[in-house]
C-alpha cells in the first residue's frame, strides 16, 4: 500500500518507546529473563533489538536453538517482568499534545504495535492515547511482526485509509513502514541514532513528539 502526505489521512503510531518512555525497561526485563534461563545476552545487543516483535527477538539475540528450547519461557518471563514495572512508564515529551494536534488536523490515528494486546492496551493508557486511536493491531493479531510490513498493512486495511506517515522510534518501525510503502518519521526516544533511523528510511528525525509537533507543517507538507 503506497501513500503520500498529500493523500494520506491516517497516521500510524508505534507506542513502545515512541509515545511512552519504555525502551530501557524492556531492555532490563529481557536481560533478566535471559539470565533466569541461564543465558547472558549483553544489554547493548538487547537494546538494538527493542521494537522487534517478541516472536523474533529470541532468535535474533540467542539463535534458533535457544528459540526452540526456551523461547516461550523467555518471552513469558519478560512479559511478567515488564508488567511489574508498568507503573513506571511515562509518556514521552509532548506525546499527548502531538496526538491532539494530529486529530485537530483531521487525521485518524491508528496503532501498529509489536507488543501483545494486554501490554499495548496498558501502554496506550499510560500515554493517554486510548481515546485518540481508532484502530489497533498488536503482535497477537498478526502472523509476522515488525520488521515485516504485515502490522502496518493490516491496521491500514482496518482503517480503510492511506497513511500520511508512520511514527516510530526504532529501525524495525522504519523497515516495516518502508516495506508497506509508508513514509517513516523517526524520534530519538528509543535511543537509536539518526544514522540508524535514517538507514531504516526515516525522512525526518526528531528528538521526541514535542519536537515533531513544532515541525508538523514541514512533515505533512
Amino acid at each position: 500500500m503506497s501513500t503520500d502526505a498529500a493523500t494520506g489521512t491516517t497516521v500510524v503510531l508505534d507506542i513502545d518507546g515512541t509515545l511512552v518512555d519504555s525502551v530501557y525497561l524492556h531492555v532490563h526485563a529481557w536481560s533478566r529473563a535471559f539470565h533466569q534461563v541461564g543465558l547472558t545476552v549483553p544489554s547493548h545487543r538487547i537494546h538494538g533489538a527493542i521494537g522487534m516483535g517478541g516472536d523474533r527477538i529470541v532468535t535474533h539475540l540467542a539463535g534458533e536453538a535457544a528459540e526452540a528450547s526456551i523461547g516461550d519461557d523467555v518471552r513469558a518471563r519478560h512479559d511478567e517482568l515488564f508488567e511489574s514495572v508498568l507503573g513506571d512508564v511515562r509518556p514521552t515529551r509532548g506525546a499527548g499534545e502531538l496526538l491532539q494536534a494530529l486529530r485537530d488536523r483531521g487525521l485518524r490515528l491508528v496503532v501498529a504495535s509489536s507488543a501483545n494486546t494486554e501490554t499495548t492496551d496498558a501502554l496506550l493508557e499510560a500515554a493517554g492515547a486510548a481515546t485518540h486511536v481508532t484502530e489497533v493491531v498488536t503482535g497477537d493479531d498478526v502472523g509476522r511482526s515488525k520488521p515485516h510490513p504485515e502490522p502496518v498493512e493490516q491496521v491500514l486495511d482496518k482503517a480503510g485509509a492511506g497513511a500520511a506517515f508512520l511514527l516510530g522510534d526504532a529501525p524495525w518501525d522504519g523497515e516495516s513502514a518502508r516495506a508497506a510503502g509508508v513514509r517513516f518519521v523517526g524520534v530519538r526516544t528509543g535511543g537509536f541514532s539518526d544514522e540508524v533511523l535514517r538507514g531504516a528510511g526515516a525522512e525526518h528525525v526528531f528528538d521526541d513528539p514535542a519536537d515533531l509537533l513544532e515541525h508538523l507543517d514541514d512533515v505533512l507538507g
